[in-house]
């Protein structure tokens, strides 16, 4: 064989491996496609809130990794696997470059790592700076919640649980004791329950990290919930820490994430 054959069939060898991965990649991304579009989680979980919630904590390398078993509902309303970032496909988020990490990831890989939970979607539509007063029923806000929850349960999943994690912009509000937000904040959870028709949706709110005095009167309002609405609980903050003394860092969002799956799992276990 002279040195032109020998070139012509290394070329050949390389096209014929080229095409073989090409056509590998191109076969494992369209079954992943199918298989998820066949996914139709029925346990789905709504986060919604400011910007602690959209997440501005920095992604991390190994943030990209995808979690198994838990599903996201994209901008389009389909179902794709659960990846960073989570706001990205809030109906209502700021600009596509600040939505970063959040707590939802590390609860999903609590959840997948469970075992008990095969089947379960996350609704992520939060928006950062927003008062309690554009969450209320009747907003935009929450009709954006509302009908994205619906979609994504479609005709046999059902809502079974809202994290909520807001408030930051609602600290410096003439509301001693916050009794006027708890007021406004029971209305949207029992809002969610009726338009979601499951009066036994979990509600688990998270404490603030905010390093301001009305804080501490903010967490004693929280701790109500779990007093006075039934299937009701609050997330600590304790021993988390902020970046910039108002947002959660990645370390923190990772342990409020995991401690949103322990106390999800303490209320999904007493439901009949």
């Amino acid at each position: 064989m002279n040195r032109f054959e020998i070139e012509i069939h290394l070329i050949s060898r390389t096209l014929k491996f080229t095409v073989a991965c090409f056509l590998f990649l191109f076969t494992s991304i369209i079954r992943t496609t199918a298989q998820t579009q066949a996914v139709k989680p029925e346990e789905i979980i709504l986060l919604i809130g400011q910007s602690n919630m959209a997440g501005r904590a920095a992604l991390e390398a190994r943030d990209t990794e995808i979690v198994d078993n838990v599903f996201l509902l994209d901008s389009t309303d389909r179902w794709i696997p659960l990846k960073n970032p989570l706001n990205l496909h809030s109906s209502i988020r700021k600009v596509k470059g600040m939505q970063r990490y959040n707590l939802g990831y590390n609860f999903s890989k609590a959840l997948s790592e469970d075992g008990n939970f095969s089947n379960t979607g996350l609704v992520v539509n939060a928006k950062g700076g927003t008062n309690i007063n554009q969450w209320v029923p009747g907003t935009h806000f929450y009709q954006e919640a509302i009908r994205r929850g619906t979609i994504a349960a479609g005709t046999n999943g059902k809502v079974i649980a809202t994290f909520w994690l807001q408030g930051e912009s609602n600290l410096g509000d003439d509301d001693p004791e916050f009794k006027i937000y708890f007021e406004k904040l029971k209305s949207i959870v029992l809002g969610l329950r009726a338009e979601f028709e499951n009066e036994q949706m979990i509600f688990i709110a998270a404490e603030l990290g905010k390093e301001r005095p009305e804080n501490d009167i903010f967490k004693k309002m929280l701790s109500r919930l779990e007093d006075e609405i039934p299937h009701a609980a609050t997330v600590k903050a304790k021993n988390t820490s902020t970046y910039d003394g108002t947002h959660f860092d990645h370390q923190s969002l990772d342990t409020l994430g995991f401690r949103f799956y322990k106390k999800f799992k303490e209320y999904f276990k007493k439901l009949p």
